[in-house]
């Protein structure tokens, strides 16, 4: 159904013998036209979202639920079995980022040589395992090793999701994509508290962190092998689609300029990244989004701190889910009804949390204790600004090897934030914890900066290549026939988004 480049002038079609500008365009290297029936397309999404959004929103849920279960056991026995101080408790939380930031690297140099699916299948499993051995844990030495290494085996999923969303979605479909599987982070709120809510009600022979991290590495290590069996690699091989089907989920993608998984390195794509501006806007957006997230891992400590018993602590925690769990959908609908507002809406959600550190930081102690505990609400909800950001990298970063350094580039400065900002939460500072929601404050309006930046950025971009359109440069437009074809990369395409001309970002 497509028309290569390479095909011979005489052998084309006279209707588009007699049109020079479509003529041109095909001189294009690495450029076809496509047509795509767009009730078989439209059926195609609806069956990559029945298979594949419920394996990541799965995977994620349990991502979370595992980095979250140290702020639910804190309060239910861990600190005190263990006799962890202040600080001690708070390096156990920042040595899971330090392992995670330790798997970058070789998370980015694997995911660009090994097949995506079965490299992170395969590390979900062993997470699941280590999450196990938490269970196990007699002192502060032995927490801290099982958190490393927690940290350092999941550090491949978040970095090769982003990937996997951009091979099978189109741009305008990856807000809503992104947000199925960051928005887990919020419903791992609410069904984690209830969990160890039941299980400290429970007659355990463990106590009842123990049986946590049990239950929850079990299931997830079940999760890893499902997502290995189920998850399939591209639309090529994909089983829960025909012929036909595959071919128009190849093409699409083509349309939308994306490139697909490729199991090779390319040196000249990690030059380009590294030397992009655009790659340390996005480190710094992971910066600092993540200075504000330790208020998720303490919000439980923080509310214990103001006089809430044990299990009323957990009841009173879950709303935060909900709130981070709708601020997380604004962030993915508002783009979807509004296109071109991706980065307008993260900037508006970034007074979120900035008004809940604001709040917990000058509520008085006394009378206030509900205005305390909102504040914690708001003052969690950082993942809608994480599924903006991932969101905006999956859509505006092309070439697998490429895509795979500025994705762990991101959540490297992701884990440098999440390590350094527990730190601003020390106990001698409870409960009140007035150096962390200060840092919490500086990073929100540093954020949103650094979006004003990244809107300027790519407006410009765009301006450029769109004045070389104009100017007649063919390589900068693209369009189809006038019968119903659209204009696309081939479908075996690794191009970057800075060679291929006709590709705009995405604000």
């Amino acid at each position: 159904m497509f028309q290569s480049n390479t095909e011979p002038r005489l052998n084309k079609p006279i209707e588009d013998q007699v049109n020079p500008d479509f003529q041109e365009f095909e001189r294009v290297d690495d450029v076809q036209s496509y047509v795509i029936d767009p009730v078989e397309e439209k059926r195609v999404v609806t069956k990559l979202d029945c298979a594949i959004m419920p394996l990541m929103a799965l995977v994620y849920f349990f991502q979370y639920l595992d980095k979250q279960a140290i702020n639910q056991a804190a309060i239910f026995g861990l600190r005190d079995d263990l006799k962890l101080s202040g600080e001690e408790y708070s390096w156990a939380v920042s040595l899971f980022y330090l392992g995670q930031l330790c798997s970058e690297y070789p998370a980015a140099i694997l995911l660009s040589r090994l097949p995506i699916t079965i490299y992170v299948g395969v590390t979900i499993v062993l997470w699941g395992g280590v999450n196990m051995c938490l269970a196990a844990v007699q002192t502060f030495s032995g927490l801290a090793a099982a958190r490393f290494f927690l940290g350092f085996s999941k550090g491949t999923v978040s970095p090769a999701f982003i990937i996997i969303t951009s091979i099978w979605y189109k741009r305008d479909e990856h807000p809503i994509r992104v947000a199925t599987w960051v928005s887990m982070n919020g419903i791992s709120q609410i069904i984690g508290a209830l969990i160890m809510y039941g299980i400290g009600q429970g007659n355990f022979p463990l106590a009842p962190w123990r049986t946590l991290f049990l239950i929850c590495g079990g299931l997830t290590c079940a999760t890893g092998l499902l997502f290995i069996f189920l998850m399939p690699r591209d639309a090529k091989s994909c089983w829960f689609l025909n012929p036909r089907e595959r071919e128009i989920a190849t093409q699409r993608m083509a349309i939308d300029r994306a490139t697909q998984d490729r199991a090779e390195f390319n040196k000249s794509q990690v030059r380009e990244a590294l030397l992009s501006p655009m790659m340390w806007l996005y480190c710094l957006m992971g910066v600092c989004i993540t200075l504000t997230t330790p208020i998720m891992k303490f919000s439980s400590t923080v509310i214990h701190g103001f006089g809430y018993s044990t299990f009323k602590t957990m009841l009173i925690g879950t709303p935060a889910g909900a709130f981070n769990f709708t601020t997380t959908w604004i962030s993915a609908l508002v783009p979807r009804f509004f296109p071109g507002t991706r980065a307008y809406t993260a900037i508006g959600l970034c007074f979120v949390p900035l008004l809940g550190a604001l709040l917990l930081m000058t509520l008085p102690a006394e009378g206030a204790e509900w205005g305390i505990v909102i504040a914690t609400w708001l003052g969690g909800c950082s993942s809608a600004l994480i599924s903006s950001a991932a969101s905006i990298i999956a859509s505006n970063v092309k070439g697998n090897t490429k895509k795979s350094i500025v994705s762990a580039a991101f959540f490297i400065a992701y884990c440098v934030g999440c390590i350094v900002s527990p730190q601003a939460w020390t106990q001698d500072d409870a409960p009140r914890y007035t150096k962390g929601c200060i840092l919490s404050i500086a990073a929100m309006v540093s954020l949103i900066l650094v979006f004003v930046i990244y809107v300027f950025i790519v407006k410009a971009k765009n301006k450029a290549r769109d004045r070389k359109a104009d100017q007649g440069l063919f390589e900068y437009r693209v369009e189809g026939n006038g019968r119903g074809s659209q204009m696309g990369v081939s479908v075996d395409s690794d191009r970057t988004d800075v060679e291929d001309k006709a590709f705009r970002y995405t604000i």
